[in-house]
C-alpha cells in the first residue's frame, strides 16, 4: 500500500482504492509479543505502517478533541507496498 498526495491508497491488484469520505486518520491494532499495541496516523502518513501486520481502521476526526468515528476496516499483511 501506498498513499499519493491525494490521498488514494494503492491496493493489491495495484489499482488505486480510495479511503472512506472524510477520512483524516487511521489507526493501526496489533500484536506485539502477547501485548495489544494501536497506533494512531493521519491518513498521509501510512507509509509509517510498514511491516506491522494487524487490523486498519479508517477515523475520522470530529469536533471534540479526541473523539473519532470508525469509517470502515481492513486487515493489513505489513508488506509495504502491496505487490500486485
Amino acid at each position: 500500500m501506498g498513499v499519493d498526495y491525494n490521498g488514494a491508497v494503492n491496493n493489491r491488484k495495484g489499482q488505486m482504492m480510495k479511503p472512506p469520505r472524510f477520512t483524516t486518520h487511521v489507526r493501526l491494532d496489533t500484536k506485539f509479543e502477547g501485548s495489544k499495541r494501536k497506533a494512531f496516523l493521519r491518513v498521509k502518513d501510512m507509509d509509517c505502517m510498514a511491516g506491522c501486520p494487524g487490523r486498519v481502521t479508517f477515523l475520522r476526526q470530529l469536533r471534540r478533541k479526541n473523539s473519532y468515528k470508525e469509517l470502515g476496516s481492513f486487515a493489513f499483511d505489513g508488506k509495504w507496498p502491496i505487490q500486485k
